[in-house]
């Protein structure tokens, strides 16, 4: 097969073979079409696409243990990328001993580039290594999951090397073709092959051969890390029990495992800067009493040392009230709260609060978003376009900006358009405001109407008051840009639980 990709030497065009390539990428495709259609959920389409693939898998080697490579000559373009895209789907293995062949394929043009990078991709992924051009993701626990990317600074101009979009916008179509949000993978990954086939993988793919220059993941330049902090809820596991005031002596901290040094500790009175931060896009039209009530439950229940904020949004964000003590300039702000009607922003709105409104990140002042919405942004929904930031940059800034996340899901399915895809949209809404509030360390609460919200008020304002603030010097001084996993315990008070968010990354 190496021989016949090298030799370029044309031979008889075979139109039954490219039309059953054709037909087994076709096949594969319509069966994903058929159950995105469906609302399949996200499990059954990971397990469908991999029984696709499978049974692909057994007719392609068939076809090529009988015709050798598959070249333009013989089957066209489309007949060859066809093939690449059935191979991807294979073995492992064989893609690792087809390697040879498909690199000398594509330098004969046989294989286009686009195809070629994803053929790369995949293999990394497979040896447990970060790909290159940021073209594989997986399902995880309904998100689409997004493989770690080798000096993802510089993937955009990979990918343009290899006439691929731009991330962001590979990112959309993801989207939109699985009506999925997408995330970026923290975890680590797995090999599958031999330490001699990873080795292997490795050198015959390194990012260096894709932009000329050499990238040593290991050789990152190493200095003193700054203070990690991280906000910590105390709850008991008996209902109504009020948690007493612990100290620093009670908590233990690990990072990736290992035992870390507490450096410094806030108690549970220290204030508190607090954003509410409200829909009032068309959806939710059916609840600005609500909202409105809420508001102003809010602001009546935060203490006279913490300070609130007012944001609203629809397709755009404005500030209603800066972060302010001022309790009566809060409640007059509320009549500049408009009824608001048309598309809805919620992940710019969103990535919006926390660039500009929440402000800087300080040891003596806790940080919280409180943010009453159905969460559904257009982005996701059938109908029209959503924010410009995606939900995994979203996630991403939430990651790293340690304030809380506070969701209160205003529950407004069913109030109008109704349908399978809608069920979908706002299947992923409550995914995604969920998944912001375990990131952050936060807490998700649900209202369909104002009865929903009695005590919550209090109740937030009560979570934001066990909130613990604690820091450390990480024992691993490397800024590398690797997720660090975090885990804050209370080993002698096992009748109560903490809740902080998973980790950060060493920047």
């Amino acid at each position: 097969m190496l021989a016949q990709a090298n030799s370029n030497q044309s031979v008889t065009l075979n139109i039954k073979l490219t039309e059953e390539l054709l037909k087994l990428k076709d096949k594969n495709q319509q069966r994903l079409d058929d159950d995105i259609r469906d609302n399949r959920k996200p499990a059954d389409l990971i397990k469908r696409i991999n029984e696709t693939r499978a049974k692909n898998y057994i007719q392609l080697c068939s076809i090529i243990k009988k015709h050798g490579w598959l070249t333009k000559s013989l089957v066209g373009k489309d007949g060859v990328d066809a093939a690449i895209f059935v191979l991807n789907g294979s073995s492992p293995q064989l893609r690792v001993d087809l390697l040879p062949v498909i690199i000398a394929a594509t330098k004969q043009g046989e294989v286009s580039r686009p195809d070629f990078a994803g053929y790369v991709d995949r293999l990394r992924v497979d040896a447990g290594l970060k790909q290159i051009f940021g073209t594989q993701a997986t399902i995880v626990d309904g998100f689409l999951v997004l493989f770690p990317i080798e000096a993802e600074e510089h993937v955009d101009s990979r990918r343009k090397q290899y006439e691929l979009s731009p991330l962001a916008i590979y990112v959309r179509v993801l989207e939109s073709q699985y009506r999925l949000p997408l995330i970026k993978s923290t975890g680590a990954l797995t090999n599958k092959f031999s330490d001699s086939a990873r080795n292997s993988v490795a050198k015959k793919t390194s990012a260096d051969l894709f932009e000329g220059q050499t990238i040593d993941e290991e050789a990152v330049v190493r200095i003193d890390t700054n203070l990690v902090s991280f906000n910590v809820s105390v709850f008991s596991k008996q209902l109504r029990t009020q948690v007493t005031t612990l100290t620093q002596n009670d908590f233990t901290v690990t990072e990736d495992g290992h035992p870390e040094t507490i450096t410094f500790f806030a108690a549970a009175d220290a204030p508190f800067d607090l954003v509410l931060l409200l829909d009032l896009s068309g959806s939710t039209s059916g609840k600005r009493k609500l909202i409105r009530n809420s508001t102003q439950r809010f602001i009546e229940a935060a203490r006279p040392s913490d300070r609130v904020a007012i944001v609203t949004f629809s397709d755009t964000a404005n500030v209603i009230s800066p972060l302010t003590n001022d309790r009566a300039k809060l409640l007059a702000s509320l009549d500049g709260i408009a009824e608001g009607n048309g598309g809805s922003h919620v992940w710019d709105a969103l990535k919006f609060t926390l660039d500009h409104v929440i402000g800087e990140k300080n040891l003596e002042r806790r940080r919280a978003v409180v943010f009453m919405t159905d969460g559904v942004d257009n982005a996701l929904a059938s109908f029209e376009a959503g924010s410009e930031t995606s939900f995994g940059d979203l996630l991403e800034t939430v990651r790293s900006n340690a304030a809380l996340i506070i969701p209160i899901y205003l529950d407004t399915e069913g109030d109008g358009f109704k349908g399978g895809s809608v069920k979908r949209d706002y299947q992923n809404a409550r995914k995604t405001l969920t998944r912001m509030a375990e990131e952050s360390g936060g807490l998700y609460y649900k209202a369909k109407k104002i009865e929903d919200l009695e005590g919550v008020y209090g109740q937030v304002i009560a979570d934001l008051g066990k909130v613990y603030s604690l820091g450390y010097k990480p024992t691993n001084e490397q800024r590398d840009h690797r997720w660090r996993t975090v885990r804050i315990q209370l080993p002698n008070l096992p009748d109560l639980i903490t809740h902080a968010r998973p980790g950060y990354y060493a920047n």
